[in-house]
């Protein structure tokens, strides 16, 4: 008899066009998951995406958009299972559930509530969502997302590890008080790069307005590349160096920028040729940005195609995504019955 095969679990927020941070960060671990020996399921965080959007049309758009994107990347249907977080309704009855068992200082810690505590009381007038319920329970719903599944694994990026080893502290705090009920996940750190905004900040973010991003047509490219500052005295370096592959960590955060994404799109003699240009502090600032602009181009040109595809009408995504939440339904309505039967307040309700 075969091996159970593993769960893994991860989702994204559909809160705008998918960028180089969330290609590098996420999606291409996702990819390079589907080809291995377990059940994979992403999700579109459409819920969560509620505590920074309010327009229906706006996250409407973005969770098609995004869908078509994860497609059009190399995520594939056939290996993984893509569905939408609200088409999953019972994820929300586990919430509450969690919620019960959740102390309210625990979820004070979170960093991501923090944040924006800590934004508000510098700047009461902060533009932005206020301060909400869904954002102090973010993890709690994080972790329904998370246990609904029995996830095995949950590959997230740093930003996010805090949040699953809550909602394994949930899941444990849960079992010790009704039994063993739920599945603990094991956080999985993904080999993720983490791209630097274009305005030579740490990260690449939808928010901070930083981003290239994987729909970008050619000339959008080229503006949003040509926009990056750039100084006109490099720092002295030293040119002995012995690891000339290395983005060197002393250039003027612009300037790295463009030398991060160089290196990771372009061959490997392109880069150590423009970084001989930057050690001998010559000018060729115009010439590196057109050069880099070509390789994103390169790497976008495929992923536009496939996006564009005249197959993907909005009305064949939404019949996808239904029938995606389909094969997850059975075994997340099996974990929530699961909570309500060891809390003793239902019986066998989504049973006929």
């Amino acid at each position: 008899m075969s091996a159970k095969r593993e769960v893994i679990l991860s989702g994204i927020r559909p809160t705008g066009r998918l960028h180089f941070g969330n290609y590098f960060g996420a999606i291409q671990s996702f990819i390079r998951l589907q080809d291995g020996d377990a059940d994979c399921y992403y999700f579109i965080a459409d819920y969560h995406a509620l505590t920074t959007i309010t327009e229906r049309r706006e996250i409407y758009r973005a969770t098609l958009d995004m869908l078509k994107t994860y497609v059009a990347c190399g995520l594939d249907p056939a290996r993984s299972v893509i569905y939408r977080q609200s088409d999953l309704p019972c994820t929300a009855e586990l919430s509450l559930l969690l919620g019960m068992v959740t102390n309210i200082g625990h979820l004070e810690r979170g960093t991501t509530y923090k944040d924006k505590l800590s934004r508000l009381e510098a700047d009461p007038k902060v533009e932005g969502n206020p301060l909400s319920f869904g954002l102090l329970g973010y993890p709690v719903l994080m972790a329904a997302d998370i246990l609904i599944v029995k996830a095995d694994m949950v590959p997230v990026g740093d930003d996010q590890r805090q949040h699953v080893e809550m909602a394994c502290d949930i899941a444990q705090k849960f079992n010790h008080r009704f039994g063993e009920t739920l599945k603990i996940p094991r956080p999985v750190s993904r080999e993720a790069v983490r791209i630097p905004g274009l305005d030579g900040s740490g990260k690449m973010g939808k928010s901070d307005n930083n981003t290239l991003d994987l729909l970008d047509d050619p000339k959008t490219v080229l503006k949003k590349i040509k926009g990056v500052e750039t100084s006109t005295d490099p720092l002295d370096l030293d040119t002995d160096s012995d690891a000339p592959e290395m983005v060197l960590p002393k250039m003027p955060p612009g300037v790295g920028v463009l030398y991060y994404l160089l290196n990771l799109l372009a061959p490997e003699e392109v880069y150590l040729d423009f970084l001989g240009k930057y050690r001998r502090k010559e000018k060729f600032y115009g010439m590196l940005k057109n050069t880099l602009a070509e390789y994103v181009n390169q790497f976008n040109a495929p992923i536009i195609e496939k996006y564009n595809d005249p197959a993907n009408s909005d009305e064949s995504i939404e019949a996808f995504l239904r029938a995606n939440a389909e094969k997850v339904t059975p075994v997340a309505l099996d974990t929530v019955e699961a909570c309500r039967m060891a809390m003793g307040i239902g019986h066998s309700l989504y049973r006929a």
